[in-house]
């Protein structure tokens, strides 16, 4: 199963020049930085840290790129990713064809000591210990860049084979000029891209991969006219997934499992592992704790559920704020239909009405545990603690809500 990036061990590098004294300025690329950032470090899509998110609005020299992209490269730790994006005019060597990346003092007539040469950011890139790299280039021209060196030029799935997952996305071909519309907020590709990110693909996968970016990028784009992207990859590199599909992560965040950070010492969260039961935005959130079991049987009508409790067959302490009665998760058989008060929360996982019959019910359902209050948010404060680091969304975690071993829970998501 694709998993995405940890975005704690990963690092971007967004680099764009809005303003320019020998060139025409592009006001939209400041949008640009912001918004992408802000779609990177948005804990519903990504969670990139803010820290590990570096954003060069307007660089004055090639040695500011150089040293940023250096120490990003060198800063990913497994499991990571490393994002570089550049944004503003795109030049070409009158001789050797290459690609330069213009900045705020560039001279046109003097690339070679004031402008960045992509084979600077590539190498920088190749250079990196990461596992999963990807470069985007929102500039004129930036077909003539390649995730390989010259004597080895990459198509669309074609290079020499290595361990780690590399992919290149450029806004226009090697002889078109990128678009930057007059008076909007941002460039043409920037723009349906942050907006791809923020909206999601209805219908589309669990995870938004780059070649799914491309496609959908490549589809928008052409139809309103502008260039058409052109994707390049190494070892599959477009399948790296970038973000979570917004389109469905409203509806998917009901049963994934948040998991709190080590710093978190509050008693209701510290070494926490919570399902979410319910979400919605606009009213907020509710989860249960998956791993703090009590030493309680199950009392009053509960005992008529008793045989059906999964391992350990005892009440678990769901949060802190009471309930009136008990909370049951269920898990249905993989061909069972849904009995009779059975509530769902995502694929098989659900909710059953203990004053439903328990007779026969064993046919149907294949996991139950029963738990005492919950831990709720109000709308925004989920997404407040998930910013800030006290919890992230565990991303497989399949087994989790019927763990056999609840008290080593946290500790097993931590890796």
């Amino acid at each position: 199963m694709a998993r995405l990036a940890d975005p704690s061990a990963s690092r971007a590098v967004l680099i764009g020049t809005a303003r320019y004294d020998h060139l025409p300025a592009l006001p939209a690329v400041a949008g640009n930085l912001e918004g992408l950032a802000a779609a990177l470090r948005d804990p519903v899509l990504w969670g990139l840290p803010a820290e590990n998110c570096r954003v060069l609005l307007d660089p004055v020299t090639p040695r500011e790129v150089d040293i940023a992209l250096s120490e990003a490269g060198g800063a990913v730790r497994p499991g990571g990713l490393l994002l570089v994006y550049s944004a503003g005019h795109g030049l070409v060597d009158v001789d050797s064809r290459d690609l330069f990346l213009a900045l705020r003092d560039t001279v046109p007539t003097a690339i070679h000591a004031t402008a960045v040469p992509y084979d600077w950011v590539r190498r920088n890139v190749r250079r990196s210990a990461a596992e999963r790299r990807v470069i985007i280039l929102d500039c004129c021209y930036a077909g003539r860049a390649e995730m390989a060196a010259p004597h080895s030029r990459t198509v669309l799935l074609a290079d020499k084979a290595r361990i780690e997952k590399s992919c290149l996305l450029v806004a226009a071909a090697a002889t078109e000029a990128a678009q930057a519309p007059p008076g909007e907020p941002f460039t043409a590709f920037t723009g349906e891209l942050i907006g791809l990110l923020r909206a999601g693909l209805p219908g589309g996968p669990r995870l938004l991969d780059m070649k799914t970016i491309w496609q959908t990028l490549r589809d928008r784009l052409l139809h309103l006219g502008y260039p058409q992207p052109e994707v390049r990859a190494r070892n599959s590199g477009d399948d790296i997934p970038l973000v979570r599909n917004a389109a469905l992560h409203s509806h998917e965040l009901a049963g994934r499992v948040l998991v709190s950070a080590p710093h978190v010492t509050g008693p209701d969260l510290r070494e926490a592992v919570l399902l979410i039961v319910r979400y919605d935005p606009e009213r907020g959130a509710v989860a249960v704790r998956l791993n703090q079991p009590t030493d309680r049987a199950a009392a009053g009508i509960a005992r008529q559920w008793e045989h059906l409790l999964s391992d350990p067959p005892v009440i678990f302490h769901g949060g802190p704020v009471p309930t009136p009665g008990y909370l049951a998760l269920a898990q249905l058989r993989p061909d069972a239909a849904a009995p009779t008060r059975f509530a769902p929360i995502a694929g098989r996982l659900g909710t059953i009405a203990l004053s439903a019959d328990p007779t026969d019910m064993d046919s149907y359902l294949g996991d139950l545990r029963l738990c005492t209050g919950y831990v709720g948010w109000a709308p925004g404060e989920l997404e407040s603690d998930l910013e800030a680091g006290l919890l992230r969304l565990a991303e497989d975690a399949p087994d989790a809500a019927f763990s056999p071993r609840p008290n080593e829970l946290w500790h097993e998501l931590q890796t």
